[in-house]
């Protein structure tokens, strides 16, 4: 059995989803999901709604007090083993920063990681995306904008700030793009295709507004009243994209289903030196600035 644990944003909960079926599809094997996460509470950590149901997806979840963390350097495993009757007995494996984990089944094991490495889900692509298939729109406003993306050259620019900004500790790690990248993205993206509309999508409207004025022809579709689940389905309906250092616009960008699609993403994911080294998460077919 494979168990992946969920946790984060949406973002984050669609790589460990997509991970787990990518195992599931090489291994043969069932995957379940361990949601417990979201029942917690933790210090310095921004608190998250669990998102996948909004898919149309079956997801089979474990409780986690069934599970037994195996360690088979332990001599005494023997003796525990008579204690944990019912339980399942598993090995817990968590991720290497960002690398590229070469797992291995071995009877029942539990995978903790956020899995943002772009080689777990080639070869599988048409599977995910056919499971993360979006509802659809229900608010006037939410079907006009889908006919005005769609009905343009559109370009989804994502401008995530948030916690990014207000949490010096995840400032620290993972930093914001700087109005320079956006600025160069833009005019790469003019140089490519000169008559474009940009749709603007934020977690900061008033920063947006105060900022982005420089954008001749461009639409502000952030809120703050959407719903996460539609705010996706409305950027990955853009033709091209200039995505965050965010999970969130790397899976609008990833799932967009135009084929002469321009991506472009920044250099620089994370502040954290060691990390940004290690991180895969961009296909190598985008442009990173």
């Amino acid at each position: 059995m494979i168990i992946v644990k969920l946790m984060g944003g949406l973002g984050n909960q669609m790589f460990q989803y997509a991970f787990g079926k990518a195992l599931e599809t090489k291994f043969k094997d069932t995957t379940s999901f361990d949601k417990s996460w979201f029942d917690q509470k933790f210090e310095n950590v921004t608190p998250r709604v669990f998102g996948l149901d909004a898919f149309n997806i079956s997801l089979h979840f474990i409780d986690p007090k069934r599970l037994f963390f195996r360690n088979p350097r332990h001599s005494w495993f023997k003796i525990l083993k008579q204690k944990i009757k019912g339980k399942i007995v598993c090995q817990k494996i968590t991720e290497a920063c960002f690398s590229f984990n070469q797992i291995k089944p071995n009877g029942n094991f539990y995978l903790e990681g956020y899995w943002q490495n772009n080689e777990y889900y080639e070869g599988i692509r048409k599977i995910i995306v056919e499971e993360f298939h979006f509802p659809k729109f229900s608010c006037p406003e939410d079907i006009n904008l889908q006919d005005m993306i769609c009905g343009c050259e559109s370009v989804a620019v994502h401008i995530r700030r948030g916690d990014y900004v207000s949490s010096p500790k995840t400032n620290q790690y993972h930093g914001t793009c700087s109005m320079k990248y956006y600025k160069d993205a833009v005019n790469k993206i003019l140089s490519e295709i000169p008559d474009v509309k940009f749709f603007l999508f934020t977690d900061d409207p008033d920063f947006v507004k105060a900022n982005f004025g420089f954008l001749s022809d461009s639409t502000l579709v952030s809120n703050n009243q959407r719903s996460e689940i539609d705010e996706l389905n409305l950027m990955h309906l853009c033709k091209h994209f200039i995505i965050a250092n965010s999970s969130f616009s790397w899976w609008g960008a990833w799932l967009s289903q135009n084929p002469n699609k321009i991506v472009i993403a920044p250099k620089q994911w994370f502040n954290n030196t060691e990390a940004n080294e290690k991180c895969k998460i961009v296909p190598k077919d985008w442009i990173r600035i």
